[in-house]
């Protein structure tokens, strides 16, 4: 009898402890904040001081400590990068509108999120929203980072200059381009993937984009297409206006600069590649000035300038995860990611050569802007590339035509890449 009542208590005593440990598990916390509570009173303080200030090559050091290596190291060498002196201006801390879509997506998909052996996503396709909202390592952050769909779709045009500014001799260039997420999508019905009588390849994610600048370079139209299999290597085609003729880069050449730029392929949207190319680690959390709500109409330069003035940045506490390829010839020895715990998206990256040597910087500042589901979305509002070691730059801005729009999917053919470059 007492056997069996040991039994009992010791079984009620195991469904009491599990309960809790469920309970927790199932919990999803969402949106998530940069600040909040006493940290935000901190922060709040701090801007009392620096608020409208503007922060230049000659007071800098003043805020050293919430600088990135590299915005830090070209301001304190303006002449670098073209300018006498370069400058920002430090705004309040303001946190993003998550859309009604991705809190929807996220509480309902986030529980029950997890990566295999590979650190591949488990239902990777079948999903939207973040799977991790509360993530804990590298690569649990690098699908956050993936599972960002911006609004779905985008139709934006961004123009912008190469900068060689040790000759400060410059190139123009521009593009129109229209992105669709085929999977994963939480705005632009069907949610949360378009059916597979549809996307028969099992397409993740395209985009299309169409040269308006440099003339040498107009009409030369690109179709990128990433697929579900992460397997499966991503299909690049190019037709070059000039020679009329189209043109299958291979994944070798992913790492070939864009039209002259500092940029790579793999660079576009700070990473554009399926998450499982790299290996991860998580650095932890830095405290940083960094552009979330940008009107490009303040981002200003002199001509020969690779780097943008009067960008406003507003401090978020962002993960910094090392990024390493898992090719050992890549082009990179290793990067650095600063993503935003918000919205997950790249604030800025750093790039080391093999070496380990700091070579480039690629920031992006956002903006939110409105989607045609009357949501808003974070998309990027001016950018700037700069390459420390060759000391060029290439700053350029965004005009969003349209975010959540309905984008034929006839636009992701290869066909489309003569019939659209007039």
């Amino acid at each position: 009898m007492m056997r069996k009542m040991k039994s009992l208590l010791m079984s009620i005593s195991l469904v009491l402890i599990m309960f809790p440990v469920l309970s927790i598990a199932g919990e999803v916390t969402f949106p998530t904040f940069s600040y909040e509570g006493q940290e935000l009173a901190k922060v709040r303080e701090w801007e009392k001081t620096w608020v409208g200030k503007k922060v230049s090559t000659e007071n800098i050091d003043q805020v050293k400590e919430f600088l990135s290596e590299g915005v830090y190291k070209a301001m304190k060498t303006p002449q670098t990068f073209g300018a006498p002196s370069l400058w920002f201006e430090i705004v309040p801390y303001k946190p993003y509108e998550v859309s009604k879509g991705m809190i929807e997506a996220t509480k309902k998909y986030a529980p029950g999120s997890r990566l295999d052996a590979n650190e591949a996503l488990v239902n990777f396709g079948d999903v939207a929203g973040y799977p991790f909202p509360q993530a804990k390592t590298g690569a649990e952050m690098a699908w956050n980072f993936d599972s960002n769909t911006r609004g779905d779709t985008h139709h934006v045009m961004n123009e912008g200059e190469v900068v060689d500014c040790r000759t400060r001799l410059e190139r123009h260039a521009g593009h129109l381009r229209w992105d669709t997420y085929w999977m994963s999508r939480t705005e632009v019905a069907p949610i949360p993937k378009i059916p597979e009588d549809k996307n028969n390849r099992g397409i993740f994610r395209s985009f299309f984009q169409r040269h308006i600048a440099p003339v040498d370079f107009v009409d030369t139209t690109m179709l990128e297409i990433r697929y579900k299999d992460l397997t499966r290597e991503e299909d690049l085609w190019v037709y070059t206006a000039m020679f009329r003729r189209i043109r299958r880069y291979a994944t070798s050449q992913r790492s070939d600069t864009i039209d002259g730029t500092d940029m790579i392929y793999d660079d576009q949207d700070g990473w554009y590649t399926a998450p499982t190319w790299n290996t991860y680690k998580l650095l932890g959390r830095a405290d940083l000035l960094v552009g979330r709500h940008q009107d490009n109409k303040n981002a200003q330069r002199v001509t020969g300038q690779g780097f943008w003035n009067g960008i406003q940045r507003e401090r978020a506490n962002l993960y910094a995860v090392e990024v390493v390829n898992k090719d050992k010839n890549y082009i990179y020895g290793k990067q650095i990611w600063y993503l935003d715990p918000e919205t997950w998206q790249m604030n800025f990256k750093m790039m080391y050569n093999r070496q380990g040597e700091l070579w480039k910087m690629y920031e992006m500042f956002y903006n939110e802007y409105p989607t045609v589901q009357g949501q808003k979305a974070a998309y990027l509002s001016c950018e700037h590339t700069v390459d420390f070691i060759r000391h060029h730059g290439s700053p350029s801005k965004y005009t969003i035509k349209g975010i959540g729009l309905d984008i034929k999917l006839e636009q992701y053919q290869t066909s489309s890449l003569k019939e659209k470059a007039y």
